[in-house]
């Protein structure tokens, strides 16, 4: 499932996504992926770049512990300000009291379509 995302950046980063104001079916606490890190916290994800010259195609495979966050938790205020300066749009939601998804203990690995290193 594609998600947005921010990388909180420390000696531990971190992964962050808020749930943010676009029109869902179901509650919050409804949402597939909510239920999913409760039930499940190993996570994966992977980040690629795609282009037509396959030279260019580059991917990031990551693996973390997913936990949801919420408004009041030290790491809200910084991940939500780290999500608005990522995403113009999310500067006009009302965030402040949305819960997020944070993925943390990262293992990542990558890779180019040309073999250098990224």
């Amino acid at each position: 499932m594609p998600f947005c995302f921010a990388l909180l950046p420390g000696p531990e980063p971190t992964i962050v996504s808020v749930l943010d104001e676009k029109p869902k079916r179901v509650t919050d606490d409804e949402l597939a992926r909510v239920r999913n890190v409760r039930m499940h916290p190993s996570v994966g994800f992977v980040v690629d770049r795609y282009d037509e010259d396959w030279s260019r195609l580059a991917y990031v495979q990551g693996r973390g512990i997913a936990r949801m966050i919420e408004a009041g938790d030290p790491m809200h205020s910084g991940a939500l300000a780290a999500l608005r300066d990522k995403y113009p749009q999310y500067r006009t939601m009302m965030l402040e009291n949305r819960g997020m998804i944070a993925i943390a203990a990262l293992r990542l690995r990558s890779w180019r379509g040309d073999g250098q290193p990224f």
